[in-house]
């Protein structure tokens, strides 16, 4: 056969297995809406910081998506941290070596008119692990480390539900129309 024919074989069996398995390529023409406004973040935990934290995270994590942030968006979210825990898992003589963080997160969908249109728990708690046998510093570092961990995952889960979850497009479709 010729490299052409192989070429185009290979490229047919490439194809066929990708479609195949379930997977799709998503345009920012799929997202069930384009804008978006983050309004607040709220930390209702005695943890400093998570706010800023999550708003950096679930800020950049929209753009990624596709998402356009703007004030004037027909959708506004709002974030919760409901609950924050730093947990010790084992000890070695007295000394902690490795720590469970546990966080909690509720998102609320609303439009632009100000009613509710969904409320979720991303993955509702998220759970994340590390170890140490170091100085303070290191398990301080440590510990952010595995809180920006656990928040990139809260904003993972929290992105495939506004695309997959929070409505469908013909909903929106619907509002559209009636503006």
């Amino acid at each position: 056969m010729s490299k052409e024919k192989i070429l185009i074989l290979i490229l047919l069996i490439s194809g066929f297995i990708i479609n195949s398995c379930g997977y799709k390529i998503y345009t920012k023409a799929d997202l069930p809406f384009q804008e978006v406004y983050l309004r607040n973040v709220e930390n209702l935990t005695l943890e400093p910081g998570l706010q800023d934290k999550m708003r950096s995270v679930a800020y950049q994590k929209l753009i990624d998506n596709g998402f356009t942030i703007t004030s004037s968006a027909n959708r506004v979210i709002d974030i919760q941290i409901t609950n924050y825990q730093l947990l010790t898992m084992s000890e070695i003589g007295y000394n902690t070596v490795e720590y469970r963080v546990v966080i909690n997160v509720k998102t609320t969908v609303y439009d632009a008119k100000g009613n509710k249109l969904k409320e979720f728990n991303p993955g509702s708690p998220f759970i994340t692990f590390f170890r140490t046998t170091r100085d303070l510093q290191s398990i301080i570092a440590d510990k952010s480390l595995a809180i920006e961990s656990l928040i990139q995952d809260i904003c993972d889960d929290m992105m495939r539900r506004l695309i997959f979850e929070v409505e469908p497009k013909n909903e929106q479709q619907k509002d559209s129309s009636d503006e």
